[in-house]
């Protein structure tokens, strides 16, 4: 079995971290600054092996956080979905 092109380890430590966040935006609090503050770690810690691999990190990282934010947004939650679709653009994908 060919070995992942990335660190699923990652990818869940930084999902939950914003999944956190955007229990703190639903309840309504301003969660901007600890958001870029944690994805700016996410691209830091994800670009710092400098592979490919790496490199894979990052891309699923915002895959995920853009189909999180896809999913709030079919259940009506917009406060959740923009942390998680401005996380995704700060990873590195459209928002």
């Amino acid at each position: 079995m060919p070995e992942p092109l990335h660190d699923e380890a990652l990818v869940n430590l930084y999902l939950e971290r914003v999944s956190a966040l955007s229990v703190s935006a639903f309840d309504g609090a301003d969660v901007s600054k600890e958001l870029d503050a944690t994805i700016g770690e996410a691209v830091t810690r994800c670009r710092a092996d400098g592979d490919a691999r790496s490199s894979g990190t990052l891309a699923v990282l915002a895959k995920r956080l853009r189909e999180r934010a896809d999913a709030a947004d079919r259940e009506g939650q917009p406060l959740v979905r923009d942390t998680f679709a401005r996380a995704a653009s700060l990873a590195g994908t459209p928002a």
